[in-house]
């Protein structure tokens, strides 16, 4: 990577270089789509690819537990952001409780397909094809999952994703990406994050500064040949963990996934009695773990004084925010690591059942 990076600054562009458009077209491969636009940040995605479909002054569905971006992007296309309460199974969007949340407002579903998981996609594009409406899925966490043989993303008029250093895969930095089937579409995005120019200096919409570095893009170029054998580790480890914790009834492991779905694990993510006295005991032990998400999108402060959201509105939301432990994730984690975390969780519960 650091070779790739090196090569990029020396012999390109350092803004739109040939790296970043070998990438977009890799990524396109990857995922199956015939366009893939890449962008500053997975918000920029999201936001870019929603102002691309139009949703100004429309609604637009999405959940309400997941990273206050999925929401922010509705702002900031000048739509207004519309929650439907998760599935307690996979913590994505429930397909049932959908269609009593549409309004003659609704232009998009925003489904996420949250910690890797995929979203019931087969329910989510019959409502839309059945309503009229558009599709974006913020696929941020799940880079190379897959739904019914197809990767995240090439399900509905735009995917977007992010490469924040956290990611499955990164670009060494902020960076995000919009694919889509659309021409029409991928022309615009591409326009809308190089300041709306037609040429140098002339342009005919309002656009914004919002293009991937190339040295980012070189960056990303290596990271997406080894993304498959990181997810591949990453589920490997899941289900170490899923085995090891299987008999602690105070632990629900998340989904394993099935013929129909493979996840990624982007996080592993657990729902727990006495999240909060356990991660404190973990960290005591030198095991540091997540808390995704904390307080759901409509309790955010700026929500509830946008949009006057208050607690008991999305109830499995408010839920998981107040049981959920992300627990250590990533390739290079030893089985031997896997053990010793699920070792220390365990006797947590076994030293407070005494």
């Amino acid at each position: 990577m650091v070779e790739a990076v090196s090569n990029a600054l020396r012999n390109e562009r350092l803004v739109l270089g040939e790296s970043v458009f070998k990438f977009e077209e890799a990524f396109a491969r990857y995922i199956g789509t015939k366009h893939a636009v890449s962008v500053s940040s997975g918000t920029a995605a999201l936001s870019l690819a929603l102002i691309a479909l139009d949703v100004r002054d429309g609604e637009v569905l999405t959940s309400p537990f997941s990273f206050i971006a999925t929401a922010n992007a509705v702002v900031q296309a000048g739509g207004f952001p519309k929650f439907s309460d998760v599935s307690e199974k996979d913590y994505n969007m429930d397909p049932k409780k959908i269609k009593g949340n549409l309004t003659k407002r609704t232009k998009a579903l925003l489904p996420v397909h949250l910690f890797g998981y995929p979203a019931d996609m087969d329910k989510l594009m019959a409502i839309s094809e059945s309503q009229g409406l558009k599709v974006v899925e913020d696929a941020a966490q799940a880079h190379g999952a897959v739904y019914r043989g197809r990767k995240t993303g090439s399900f509905g008029d735009v995917g977007c994703f992010s490469f924040y250093s956290t990611k499955n895969m990164t670009v060494g930095g902020d960076g995000g990406m919009v694919t889509t089937d659309d021409e029409d579409i991928a022309r615009l995005v591409s326009k809308l994050r190089d300041c709306g120019r037609t040429s140098r200096y002339v342009h005919d919409v309002v656009g914004f500064t919002a293009r991937l570095n190339t040295a980012n893009a070189a960056f990303g170029l290596v990271q997406l040949r080894h993304l498959d054998e990181w997810n591949e580790r990453r589920r490997a480890i899941a289900a170490l963990y899923s085995k090891l914790l299987e008999g602690e009834p105070q632990v629900i492991s998340p989904l394993q996934g099935d013929k129909k779905v493979l996840p990624v694990f982007h996080l592993y993510a657990i729902r727990c009695q006495r999240r909060d006295e356990l991660a404190e005991y973990l960290s005591s032990k030198g095991i540091e773990c997540g808390i995704h998400y904390p307080v759901p999108i409509h309790l955010q402060p700026v929500y509830r004084e946008m949009y006057g959201y208050a607690p008991g509105a999305y109830p499995i939301s408010e839920s998981l925010s107040s049981s959920l432990l992300s627990l250590p994730m990533f390739p290079a984690l030893s089985d031997d690591e896997v053990k010793r975390v699920s070792e220390h969780l365990l006797d947590f519960y076994r030293r407070s059942s005494r």
